[in-house]
């Protein structure tokens, strides 16, 4: 199980190794499409990729050593239009959840496309992460890298992500304050916003699916062993979500569709050729986007 070490055996191991490989968090590689722009204009984005990926794999968004192997995440930034050195972009961030911690396994965790953002740039920036004012670039990635590190410990602990979901609460909170839509407090019920998601994650109300996230990795590292036990209990997992979302859930969840966002691959794939399974009924009734998905994994 991942552990966050205390306090006191980080300043030991900073002052004798100087900061392990292990102290951060990420394995981020980073994309930077600039078809957009203007191969004359190009010029000071040359190195934007590099600068994301170096500040992204030395930042420490826990504030403590990090136990057990980095979480995979990739990163693209599609730049959409330049007036002067103000860019407006897309932004891609897919992070994946190791199976038994165990690099170079494992699927999509977060799975998020970020359509709103605007930002400034200049040759050699120096990037820093922000905890008391908004930076319109490395805000909204620090946002999104710490609903990846979240969701990861939700995984491994029980409500695990609980205090890294805060710090994305306060870049929401600073982002709305500073008026960005997509960061907006006033929202209807299951309507997207980066401020609804991180709310949601933190809501008492929404513990239970949470709990089930961490049941589901439980038996997706289960299924890496042993593939009719893990079966069954992704099963039965998925059985307690669709319960959940009948039993609590009265409005669209955001964070229900976002791990079915990142996880219908993967569950296509464990259920494949399994005409006779009751998941199939159960993921129609969590999932009816993907339909298509399951039928053509169940083999209709």
């Amino acid at each position: 199980m991942r552990t966050l070490l205390s306090f006191c055996c980080l300043l030991v191991a900073v002052a004798v190794h100087n900061v392990t490989s292990s102290a951060q968090e990420l394995d981020a590689n980073v994309v930077v499409n600039m078809q957009a722009i203007p191969i004359d204009q190009r010029q000071e984005l040359q190195t934007m990729a590099n600068d994301v990926k170096n500040y992204l794999n030395n930042q420490r968004y826990t504030g403590a050593d990090w136990d057990g192997a980095r979480i995979p995440v990739d990163v693209t930034i599609y730049l959409m239009s330049r007036n002067g050195n103000t860019y407006t972009a897309r932004l891609a961030v897919v992070s994946k959840r190791l199976v038994n911690n165990v690099p170079g396994s494992g699927a999509a965790l977060l799975r998020i496309f970020d359509q709103e953002w605007t930002f400034d740039w200049s040759f050699n920036p120096v990037l820093t992460y922000q905890t008391l004012r908004y930076d319109d670039f490395t805000s909204l990635v620090d946002f999104y890298m710490l609903l990846a590190i979240g969701l990861d410990m939700d995984t491994y602990e029980d409500l695990g992500g609980t205090n890294v979901y805060k710090s994305a609460q306060t870049i929401a909170q600073l982002g709305a304050g500073r008026g960005i839509n997509a960061f907006r407090t006033f929202y209807q019920p299951g309507e997207f916003t980066r401020s609804a998601l991180v709310n949601e994650m933190l809501d008492l109300r929404y513990n239970g699916l949470r709990r089930y996230i961490f049941d589901y990795h439980d038996a997706i590292d289960q299924y890496a062993k042993n593939k009719d036990a893990g079966r069954a209990a992704l099963t039965q997992v998925i059985a307690d979500i669709a319960q959940f979302k009948r039993d609590k859930i009265s409005n669209r969840s955001l964070l229900l569709q976002a791990f079915f966002d990142a996880k219908h691959m993967e569950i296509a794939d464990i259920f494949q050729g399994q005409k006779n399974s009751t998941v199939w009924g159960d993921l129609r009734f969590l999932d009816p986007g993907n339909t298509t998905v399951y039928d053509k994994a169940r083999g209709n």
